[in-house]
């Protein structure tokens, strides 16, 4: 069987085949997961002796009749995989047994909802792996200790000795999502800290979670009015630490998704029209007074309606998608903070972009162009479909944004009418 090289294997050990069965289609039902199951501990020893998947977690069942005590749990976590545990009985000896190997959680046989349980924490492993936080205690200990718990939950995870030291790692690393910090510290202590790190980042983009063994209501009262996002008392239990984290995270996660919906085209994953306008005029104007050469321009996909008309609009909506994908992957990349692209309406896209000189902007669309007419846009039936685009560009002063893109709507004209699949450019 062929696996896309993409895909995140998850490990099932699980002696009910029915119950396999259910797991394996409700995980599978998350883009980028692939069940690979065993029945038994003998068969299990002898999947990881190949070593032929790279694991990003496993479902293990406790009582497997060749290993009913468990015995999978430390096999599986030997070989540094995340871990959830199926068990059929809950008391407080086993939780603590389990929290003590460094298991991701367990869940309880019981039925469809704990199943959908199980789907959620995967999709929080997969959401972590690609969250940086912090870790800011001035003891050693401590710090080696939550970003145990943290690494068991698939975080990428810094640390800090004070306020200061923190401060300065958010800076050079501004991915930076969640920060746990202590409140007694030398230097700068947790509140300082929070008071600052809330200058520059706001609670929609980063949640800061105090921790103290001296807490008390009218400390964390003061922590979440200078910024805070929730407060934790020392020593936690590590369910109630990861539940505030994922609260937390979950929260950041909502606020980013409506940020997406308010700004972006559903269809291209561009920026929408009116973001364009909002954040471009601002930009236009910092540019234009800083001396840079700006560039504006409108880009047109040829004959797009013939595009509609032949293959239907479910085909011309895969070319706005791919042709998005490709955008997003040429202006928003990396090196690209000082560019922007939108889409403009139906079959039009716009742009904003700065360089050195005037040539560099003229370049960068000429690549495009030549891009988009070698790129094959593959439609749903296995069709490959070739376009090409005109783009009209505007170099030079302007009054406004509007105005220099009413100038490269007439260059954009002149390609169009001058035969298509080119660039013009004209200035103020």
């Amino acid at each position: 069987m062929m696996h896309n090289k993409q895909s995140k294997y998850i490990l099932v050990v699980e002696d009910s085949v029915m119950f396999t069965r259910i797991l394996q289609r409700s995980i599978e039902s998350v883009d980028g997961f692939k069940v690979i199951a065993v029945e038994n501990f003998a068969d299990l020893r002898a999947l990881l002796k190949e070593n032929r998947y790279q694991f990003f977690a496993s479902l293990l069942d406790v009582n497997l009749p060749d290993a009913p005590h468990g015995e999978v749990i430390d096999y599986v976590l030997a070989h540094n995989i995340p871990s959830i545990v199926f068990t059929a009985k809950l008391d407080d000896s086993f939780r603590k047994k389990i929290y003590t190997k460094g298991l991701v959680d367990y869940v309880l046989k019981e039925g469809p909802a704990n199943v959908q349980y199980v789907v959620s924490l995967l999709r929080q492993l997969k959401r972590n792996s690609n969250i940086d936080v912090l870790v800011v205690d001035d003891s050693a200990t401590v710090r080696a200790y939550i970003k145990h718990l943290l690494v068991i939950y698939q975080f990428n995870v810094f640390e800090a000795v004070d306020g200061v030291d923190a401060i300065e790692i958010v800076k050079q690393n501004p991915n930076i999502s969640l920060v746990l910090t202590d409140f007694n510290m030398p230097n700068m202590d947790g509140l300082e800290l929070t008071k600052n790190l809330r200058i520059e980042h706001s609670n929609q983009e980063m949640a800061i979670i105090g921790m103290s063994a001296f807490g008390n209501n009218q400390l964390s009262a003061h922590f979440l009015k200078l910024g805070g996002s929730d407060f934790i008392i020392k020593p936690f239990l590590e369910e109630e630490f990861f539940c505030r984290i994922n609260q937390n995270m979950e929260l950041l996660e909502h606020i980013s998704q409506l940020k997406f919906l308010a700004t972006r085209d559903y269809l291209s994953g561009l920026f929408n029209r009116r973001h364009f306008f909002d954040v471009g005029n601002s930009l236009f104007y910092r540019y234009q007074k800083k001396g840079l050469h700006i560039g504006v321009a409108l880009l047109d996909i040829d004959h797009f309606k013939k595009v509609n008309d032949t293959y239907g609009h479910d085909a011309g909506d895969t070319v706005l998608r791919q042709l998005g994908k490709l955008l997003i992957e040429k202006f928003e990349g990396e090196g690209n903070r000082h560019s922007m692209v939108a889409r403009y309406g139906g079959e039009e896209f716009c742009f904003l972009l700065v360089a050195k000189n005037k040539h560099q902007i003229e370049e960068k669309l000429s690549a495009l162009r030549q891009r988009i007419e070698a790129e094959l846009f593959l439609l749903d039936d296995g069709f490959e479909l070739k376009v090409t685009a005109s783009i009209g560009l505007f170099t030079g002063t302007a009054v406004d944004l509007k105005s220099a893109l009413t100038i490269a709507d007439k260059a954009l004209y002149q390609a169009k009418e001058g035969g298509r699949n080119q660039i013009i450019s004209l200035s103020a």
